[in-house]
Order: C-alpha cells, then sequence, then structure tokens
C-alpha cells in the first residue's frame, strides 16, 4: 500500500471535513511521517502546476483542499444561485475585530463598532467561526473571543498571523486629509443651522 501513497492521502483528504494534521495521517495509514509529508508536498506541487480546479493547502495545523482562486466566478455563480449562509456587515465587522483583537471582550468590540454587537457574536458563534477563550481578569469577568480552525479554515489560513497587516487597510493621508475636511465643513454647515 505505501506505493500508492499519495492515492491514500488524496483519498483521505478529499472525505475529510476538516484539515487533516501529520499525526492523524499518520495515525490513520500507520506510514512514516516523513514519507507522509514528501508526498503531501508532492501533491501540493501536482495540483498547482496542473492548474487544477482544486488545490491541497496547508491550513490551521493540517492539509485541506480547496478550490482553485481562478475559477471563483464560476463557485461564486453556484454559491449565489443557492441558499447558503451568508456573514452580514455587522457579523463581518465583528469578525475582523475579533480576528485582528483576540482575546476580546463584548464591550471591547462594541466600543470599537459603536453599536451592541450581541447578535453578530451570536451569529458568529453558531457559525463555529468564534467561541469563548476565557474570561478577563477584572469586575464581571466579562467572556473573551477568539477565532476558530474553523475560522482559519474558511479564509484559508495556517494560523492567526498570516492576516494582513492592518496598516494595508489604513487609509492613506490624503483620505485622511479629505476626511477632516469634509468633517470639519460638516461641523460649520451645522453650527450655521443653530445660529
Amino acid at each position: 500500500m505505501e506505493s500508492n501513497i499519495k492515492g491514500v492521502l488524496e483519498a483521505l483528504l478529499f472525505v475529510a471535513d476538516e484539515p487533516l494534521t501529520l499525526k492523524k495521517l499518520i495515525k490513520i495509514t500507520g506510514f512514516d511521517g516523513e514519507l507522509i509529508e514528501k508526498n503531501l508536498k508532492k501533491l501540493v506541487d501536482e495540483y498547482q502546476q496542473g492548474n487544477r480546479g482544486i488545490q491541497l493547502r496547508e491550513v490551521a495545523e493540517g492539509y485541506r483542499f480547496f478550490t482553485h482562486p481562478a475559477y471563483a466566478p464560476f463557485i461564486e455563480e453556484l454559491v449565489l444561485s443557492a441558499d447558503y449562509r451568508k456573514l452580514s456587515q455587522a457579523s463581518l465587522e465583528t469578525l475582523a475585530i475579533i480576528a485582528y483583537r483576540q482575546p476580546v471582550t463584548r464591550s471591547q468590540i462594541g466600543a470599537i463598532r459603536g453599536v451592541n454587537s450581541m447578535g453578530a457574536i451570536a451569529s458568529l458563534q453558531e457559525k463555529g467561526l468564534i467561541k469563548e477563550v476565557g474570561r478577563e481578569h477584572g469586575p464581571g469577568q466579562p467572556i473573551l473571543y477568539g477565532t476558530t480552525k474553523i475560522f482559519l479554515e474558511n479564509f484559508g489560513l495556517k494560523n492567526i498571523k498570516e492576516l494582513p497587516p492592518l496598516k494595508d487597510f489604513a487609509p492613506d493621508d490624503e483620505t485622511i486629509e479629505q476626511l477632516q475636511l469634509t468633517l470639519m465643513a460638516d461641523r460649520v454647515e451645522k453650527i450655521e443651522k443653530e445660529s
């Protein structure tokens, strides 16, 4: 069976509903860890070089199949035509705060968003994207939230350190200046209306 190790690994990865770790693959197959790693790397290369519809990626401390990004428009068409559970704008904002600031409390999330985030937190927990990771030391010991392995899987990340830097999303100096001018103009207009 060792001669067909790539086939065995492919079959296991195809049916798995979560990333398979090296440890789990060793336990299931009984194959040597180095042999498994070597063949996983070969499979990753084969799928990338073959420009196939799926790719094998290392995520959340394991390996899992994903669709090839080049075929996203077709997949989007399929997904939009079905009844899929989507994230609301509030849930996306809340998830981003939790991902970048974890562990974080509900009140800290609310302070950043400026609104109550209870519904978004409940929705994200239901979808398995976030979880309770402990309690903050202090008055009331509020619950701390963090992301899950499902979050890493869905966003194609090996670990949380692979999140893009926040500075990549920050506005440039010109945009900040425009926003400040707009805000000042709004204040002046408001003062003039009140007088």
